[in-house]
Parts: structure tokens; C-alpha cells; sequence
């Protein structure tokens, strides 16, 4: 075995190469650089994050809170799904607002679905340790 063969074995493709499709929303409702990513598996289960050219991440913004409550009457944290084929989450639009991030220097950016559908679950870690978004960016 000859040492490009080695190379190619020892980097071997990661989770989300392997089983998600990634797709791109650039400059969402018309604000430049707050581009989203989604994910998309082979089970069309879809799971949005941020693009690498989403301002927190070029910035390196610390962030400072996350916050699910959308309006007075609606959180993504009230989502709640059951049985085989999870009915009852909340249908979202492509401009459906997912969540509000606040960063140290009081700068808001609203993350969007990106895509019809219906929402499973929220990552409700970020909440407690917000860095997390600023982890693992390609979350490799």
C-alpha cells in the first residue's frame, strides 16, 4: 500500500459528508452574509445551522443568548411530536423564524427554517451553553 492509499483511508469522510446533502440559503430576506445551512438526509429529516459565512462565525461573535419565544404566543420550545410518523410539530414556512440569537455586542440575528415543513425538535443544549454554535462549525 502506497502512502497516497494510507492517506485516503486515514481521512475518511465525516458523519455529515457521508449521509447529509448540504444545501444553501444565502443572504436571507435580503440581509448580505446571513446565509443558513441545511442538512438533508437521505430520510428527508432536514436540520438547519448556520452557514461558515453567517456573521457569527466569520466574526467570531461571542454570543451572548438564544432565545426560541418567536412571538407572545408562540416558542419552539412548545413543539412537541408523537407516534411513528411525529405528528404534531409546528408547521414552518421557508421564512418561519427558528430562534433569535443575541451576541456581547447586543447585534440580533434571526435564524429562519429555510424550508417548508414541520419541526421536530430544537437543540435545546444551546441554550444553556451557547458556544456550542461556535463549535464543530461543519460539525465534522
Amino acid at each position: 500500500m502506497d502512502s497516497e492509499d494510507k492517506d485516503a483511508q486515514d481521512k475518511a469522510p465525516s458523519v455529515v459528508d457521508r449521509y447529509y446533502t448540504r444545501w444553501y440559503r444565502a443572504d436571507m430576506k435580503g440581509k448580505p452574509c446571513e446565509d443558513h445551512c441545511i442538512l438533508q438526509h437521505s430520510n428527508r429529516i432536514c436540520v438547519v445551522t448556520l452557514a461558515e459565512s453567517h456573521p457569527i462565525l466569520q466574526d467570531e461573535r461571542q454570543i451572548k443568548s438564544i432565545n426560541y419565544q418567536i412571538s407572545n404566543g408562540c416558542s419552539r420550545l412548545n413543539n412537541k411530536v408523537s407516534g411513528k410518523s411525529k405528528r404534531g410539530g409546528q408547521f414552518l414556512t421557508d421564512f418561519a423564524p427558528l430562534c433569535r440569537i443575541t451576541c456581547t455586542d447586543e447585534t440580533e440575528y434571526t435564524i429562519y427554517s429555510c424550508i417548508r415543513g414541520r419541526l421536530l425538535e430544537v437543540n435545546e443544549a444551546i441554550l444553556e451553553t451557547p458556544s456550542l454554535l461556535l463549535q464543530k462549525v461543519k460539525t465534522s
